[in-house]
Formats: C-alpha cells, structure tokens, sequence
C-alpha cells in the first residue's frame, strides 16, 4: 500500500494563505519613507520627495520578489517529491533589500559622502541582508526526492510532471474560447481535478509507471478534443450534435476521474486499467485520439 498523503484542497488553500502573508514586515516596515515622501512633496522638498520615494519603492520591490520567492518555497516544502525552484526569488531579494537600505542611509541622511559614512551605509546594508536571511532564510537549490525507490528516474518524473502542467494549461486556454456556462464549468473541474492527480503523484512518483497512463490519454484526449471544438466554436460553426458529443465526452471523462478519485481513497493507488480501456475507447469513436 501506498503511504502518499491523499491530497487535500482545502489544505492547498491554508498553505497559499500561510506563504501569503510570510514576509508581510516586509510590506509595513517600508510605510513611514511613503509618509515621509507625501511629507517632503507638501513642504516643497523635492530631493527628499525622491529619495524617500525612491527607497520606498525599493523596499516594495524587495517585498514582491519574496513573495514569489515564499510561494515558490510553499510548494517546494508540501511535496516529498519537488523540484528547486528555478529562480532564486529570496537571494535576489536579500540582495535588493540589502542594497535598498544601504542606499538609503547613504541618500537619507544628508550626512555627504565621507568614507565613515559610506562604511556605516554599507555596514546596514549588509545587516538588513543578513536579517532576511537569518527571519526567512534563502532558496532551496536542491531537488528533493525523498529517499524515494522509483522505477524511473528523478528526472522522467519531473519531465512527466511539467508536460501535464502544460497540457492543463492548453486546456485552461482552449476553455477561455468558448462561450457556453456549462462546458466552461466541465472544464474548470477537469482541470482542478488533473491538478489534483498531480498533486498526488508528486506525494508519492512510485505511481507514476500506472498513472502515466491515465494522465496521457485524460489529458492529451481531453486537451485535443477541447482545442479542436474551440477552433470550431470561434468560428460559430458549431452544431447541436457537435455541442451533445463533446459534452458527452467531458461528461465521461469527468465520471471516470471521480471513479479513480475513489480508488485513491480505499487504497492509495491508482487502479485504471479497465476504466482507461473504456475511455480511451469513447474518444478514439468521438474522432479525438
């Protein structure tokens, strides 16, 4: 039996909310240079309106890119199995925030630029680089695998895994297309339960030789079958049999991800073969595989 942890939508929410607000400081302690700012541009001050402005802006950019760099952490962190984030969002941060504060001790303070001064600059900015790093740390920069006894290699799992996301996101595309309530409904469930599968998969990859399956012919057929109707649709040459028959096969594809769902739930793992046969029948006779 399988020992993956079943995922949890609701779980996926607080973790979203939780790498939300990680780094809020971030945002607030900025707030008193933008008050100094709007002070500085009432009493004519330009040259302390640009500086007060241009160090908030500053320390708001430092504070985006370690969001992104939080979030990419977030989904690095909930899976056993994970690849490093390919962009170092929270060293590149450190160093904005670092060089935002030691410029603004050097500009703010109108002290000029004696070599003390200077030094002291320097010396607070490498202090604020430091304490980012020593509150939130910096980027994992190493693939995680868990320990995993996988049949494929690490990187199969990984290139599987990315050509499902795009494959979900051609689908999300081909949705925006098309201008019907209830498609349009059957595909946004679609594509949050595919992600769902994903989500399991990265929990525990040993499945993924019997789930390969799965994801090829639900998401190539269901990505195929969906560009090509809104291709048609766009060009309003759709028909009522065309509309009942691609609603007839998201209708199946749905009921036959829910069945699986079900699998998951009583033992972990992924047991398709029959339900696939029977699918990838349906959209071999709809023209779609």
């Amino acid at each position: 039996m399988s020992s993956a942890r079943r995922y949890s939508p609701e779980e996926k929410t607080l973790n979203k909310v939780k790498y939300g607000l990680k780094g809020f400081l971030l945002f607030v302690l900025p707030i008193p240079l933008l008050i100094a700012a709007i002070i500085s541009l009432i009493r004519g001050e330009m040259m302390h309106t640009l500086v007060s402005g241009a160090a908030f802006a500053g320390f708001m950019v430092s504070a985006m890119i370690a969001r992104e760099g939080f979030k990419g952490e977030g989904k690095y962190q909930r899976h056993r199995f994970a690849k490093a984030p390919s962009t170092p969002f929270k060293t590149i941060a450190a160093m904005f925030l670092g060089v935002s504060t030691g410029l603004t001790a050097l500009f703010a303070t109108g002290d000029g630029f004696s070599t003390g001064h200077i030094f002291n600059s320097v010396l607070l900015g490498v202090a604020a680089l430091l304490g980012f790093y020593f509150s939130y740390g910096l980027d994992p920069r190493k693939d995680k695998t868990g320990g995993i006894s996988l049949s494929v290699s690490a990187d199969e799992v990984f290139e599987a895994l990315e050509a499902a996301e795009i494959k979900i996101a051609g689908i999300e595309v081909a949705r925006k297309n098309i201008n019907n309530l209830e498609l349009d409904q059957h595909l946004r469930s679609i594509t949050k339960k595919a992600r769902g599968i994903l989500e399991t998969i990265k929990n525990d990859p040993n499945d993924l030789d019997r789930a390969r399956k799965f994801l090829t012919v639900y998401l190539d057929g269901t990505q195929r079958v969906t560009e090509s109707y809104a291709k048609t649709h766009s060009k309003e040459a759709t028909t009522e049999a065309l509309d009942s028959n691609f609603r007839r096969v998201l209708n199946s594809i749905e009921k036959t991800f829910d069945e699986q769902q079900e699998k998951l739930k009583e033992n972990d793992r992924f047991d398709l073969d029959v339900k696939i046969e029977v699918l990838e029948t349906q959209l071999k006779q709809e023209g779609v595989v």
